[in-house]
C-alpha cells in the first residue's frame, strides 16, 4: 500500500512536469476559455439582453440589475463549458503515454494499471482546477468591476459547485477519452466537443427551446446539471434586485 502510494505521488508529479514543460499546450488550455468568454461578452451578451428587456418592456427594472443577470448567466455557462473543454484537453497527457508506448512499458514495471489510471485522473484534476479557478477569478473581476450582486455564501457555493464539476468532468472525459489512441483522433475530437457541448448544457441558449429528443438527450451530459446550479448561484441576487421595485403581482412573472 505504502509502496503504491509513493509511485502514485511519482506519476503526479512527472504527469504536471511534462505538463507544465509544455509551454504551448499550458497557454492553449487557458486561451480557450477566455475565447468562450470574449464570444459571450462580445456577442452573445447583447442578444441575451436585448431578449430580456424585451420580454420587461414597460415594467421599471433596474437596469445594471439586468445587466448584471445576464452576465450572470454568461459567466455561468462559461464558467461550466470550461470544466469539460480543459479537463478534455488536458487528456492529451494520457493518450500521448499510449500513442508513444509509455504506459506499455509503464505496465510492464512494478505499477499496477489502477495506480497509473488514478495518477491521470488526479493529474487532470489539478490541471482543470487550476485553469478553472483562473478563469472564475476573472469573472468575478469582471463582475466587480460591471455590478456585484453575489453574497459571500454564493462565491462559496459557486467555488464549492465549480470544483465538483471539475471532478465530474474528469472522470466523464477520462472515460471518454480510452477509446482514443491517438493524439490526431483526440484533437478531432476535441474541435467537435468545444463546439457542440455548449449547446448540450445550455450554456448559450435555454435547454427548454430545443427539441423534445435534444432535452432528454441533455439529461445524460453531466455538465448540463452543473451549468443549471452555477446559473442558479450567479443570476439569484441579480434577479432579487430586478424585481425588488416590482408591484407584487408582477414578481412571479418576472420570475
Amino acid at each position: 500500500m505504502k509502496n503504491d502510494l509513493v509511485i502514485l505521488g511519482n506519476l503526479i508529479r512527472r504527469g504536471l512536469k511534462m505538463y507544465l514543460s509544455d509551454k504551448m499546450a499550458v497557454f492553449l488550455s487557458i486561451l480557450s476559455p477566455l475565447i468562450i468568454l470574449f464570444l459571450y461578452l462580445m456577442f452573445l451578451g447583447d442578444i441575451q439582453y436585448d431578449s430580456v428587456v424585451a420580454k420587461l418592456e414597460g415594467l421599471a427594472v433596474n437596469d445594471d440589475a439586468v445587466h448584471a443577470f445576464i452576465d450572470g448567466w454568461m459567466m455561468a455557462g462559461a464558467l461550466a463549458v470550461s470544466c469539460i473543454t480543459v479537463s478534455f484537453c488536458a487528456q492529451y497527457l494520457m493518450i500521448n503515454d499510449r500513442e508513444g508506448g509509455a504506459m506499455q512499458d509503464m505496465l510492464t514495471s512494478p505499477i499496477k494499471r489502477g495506480v497509473l489510471s488514478v495518477s491521470y485522473l488526479i493529474v487532470n484534476v489539478v490541471i482543470t482546477t487550476v485553469i478553472v479557478g483562473i478563469i472564475t477569478a476573472l469573472a468575478f473581476v469582471y463582475l466587480a468591476a460591471t455590478g456585484w450582486y453575489l453574497s459571500g455564501a454564493d462565491v462559496g457555493k459557486i467555488i464549492g459547485m465549480l470544483l465538483l464539476s471539475v471532478l465530474s468532468a474528469s472522470l466523464f472525459t477520462t472515460i471518454i477519452c480510452m477509446l482514443f489512441r491517438t493524439q490526431s483522433a483526440h484533437g478531432g475530437a476535441s474541435g467537435i466537443l468545444s463546439a457542440a457541448i455548449g449547446f448540450f448544457i445550455g450554456a448559450y441558449m435555454p435547454i427548454a427551446i430545443f427539441p423534445k429528443a435534444i432535452q432528454y438527450f441533455v439529461l445524460f451530459m453531466p455538465g448540463s446539471y452543473s451549468a443549471g446550479v452555477l446559473r442558479n448561484l450567479f443570476m439569484r441576487g441579480a434577479m432579487e434586485s430586478v424585481v425588488a421595485d416590482l408591484p407584487a403581482p408582477a414578481v412571479e412573472p418576472v420570475k
